[in-house]
């Protein structure tokens, strides 16, 4: 019986192996707090909608001129506000790394001037066209989905924030925060939604950030990359010894 024998090399690419199955450092929020406009962000207006999506400082909104809060951190937010009905959507996709612990994190308000409503079908869709239909949720989806408006929901991985509406006025943010691990190794795409054509609706979103640390690697992988490595050398140091008796005998 044959006994197979690792060279340095066999040792330092499999040592090269083990280091790279450890995660690398993970996802994050690209500018999460607004601050630089919607850089890192993706808008998207149903077609004929009365409003927008805007930056704003606060105190009264930028286009019908209601009385929305301050910031939750820094000195700008994002904030859907419109004269009538519309459906507005801000998302950004984001990429997880296998084996990262994720913890989303985000602050919002709903403030509506009529009742939540969710009876569309299916219940939660976001075409303004379908009435009543207001309210403001937070969803994951799929990396490529675009089916904002229409009544599929296929592609719809997720609900983070279901339909909901807080009425008017709104004292203060709420902080919501999601596990994304069952995502791990994906990219996703986290989308904020809402729809208003029942009254005015304005939906803030400030302070969203990813805390993601990569599971830890085991103190004795290391070490066995070192040992690795110095058996190799010792391996190829032997034979080269051994070659050179041959040629002098």
């Amino acid at each position: 019986m044959k006994t197979k024998i690792f060279t340095g090399t066999t040792i330092a690419l499999l040592s090269s192996s083990m280091l790279s199955a450890i995660p690398a450092m993970a996802a994050s929020i690209t500018n999460g707090g607004f601050e630089a406009g919607f850089t890192g962000w993706t808008t998207v207006v149903q077609p004929n909608s009365n409003g927008n999506l805007s930056i704003t400082g606060g105190g009264t909104s930028p286009i019908s001129g209601a009385r929305i809060p301050s910031p939750s951190e820094g000195t700008k937010y994002a904030v859907t506000d419109q004269f009538g009905p519309g459906s507005y959507v801000l998302y950004q996709d984001i990429s997880l790394e296998s084996g990262a612990n994720a913890l989303l994190s985000f602050d919002w308000f709903a403030q509506g001037y009529a009742p939540l409503s969710t009876t569309p079908s299916p219940a939660g869709s976001t075409d303004f066209t379908v009435a009543p239909n207001e309210f403001f949720r937070v969803d994951v989806v799929s990396a490529g989905f675009n089916s904002w408006f229409g009544s599929s929901t296929a592609g719809v991985l997720a609900t983070i924030l279901n339909p909901v509406n807080q009425g008017n006025p709104v004292n203060g943010w709420t902080k919501t925060t999601y596990n994304l691990s069952a995502f791990n190794g994906q990219t996703i795409r986290l989308a904020f939604r809402e729809v208003d054509n029942q009254g005015n609706f304005q939906a803030g979103v400030d302070n969203v950030s990813i805390n993601s640390r990569p599971v830890p690697v085991p103190a004795i992988l290391p070490g066995m990359v070192l040992a690795g490595l110095y058996i190799g050398k010792r391996v190829l140091n032997r034979k080269s010894a051994l070659s050179s008796t041959k040629v002098s005998s």
